[in-house]
């Protein structure tokens, strides 16, 4: 991802609250960033482009869960915390949702246990940066 220095240089700032959303998995700074600018990248034909960095951007908040809590085991209670503290309250089933379709798309490694509720992911790199990179 480039730098916020970069972007500035070539005075690309609209993209900045994109990538500091994506390297943080800030949905709330994302999606503000993406809604502020809408129409410049309406016009530009950029919008839809962007709409699918969104899944980057939540494999890097699942990321950061799995790093705060610090186990392969997380409890789908502690991922809705995390929406809900970015002022995105979604239940159980759009969070099940989300995650099969990372699993799917290779952005994260493991599976959802759904009587559980939980999502257990792989001891051996569980978020490869190597799909992201590929765009699978």
């Amino acid at each position: 991802l480039p730098t916020t220095h970069l972007l500035q240089k070539y005075s690309l700032h609209e993209f900045v609250p994109l990538v500091e959303g994506i390297r943080t998995g800030d949905l709330r700074t994302f999606n503000d960033g993406l809604l502020k600018y809408q129409n410049l990248f309406i016009t530009r034909g950029t919008y839809l482009l962007l709409e699918k960095c969104k899944t980057v951007c939540y494999r890097n908040l699942f990321k950061r869960v799995h790093l705060i809590i610090g186990k392969t085991q997380i409890h789908l209670d502690s991922v809705s915390k995390a929406f809900k503290w970015l002022g995105m309250a979604i239940d159980h089933d759009e969070v099940e949702c989300i995650l099969a379709n990372l699993i799917f798309k290779g952005y994260v490694r493991g599976y959802i246990s759904h009587g559980m509720k939980t999502l257990v992911l792989s001891k051996r790199d569980p978020f490869p940066k190597t799909a992201v990179i590929a765009g699978r």
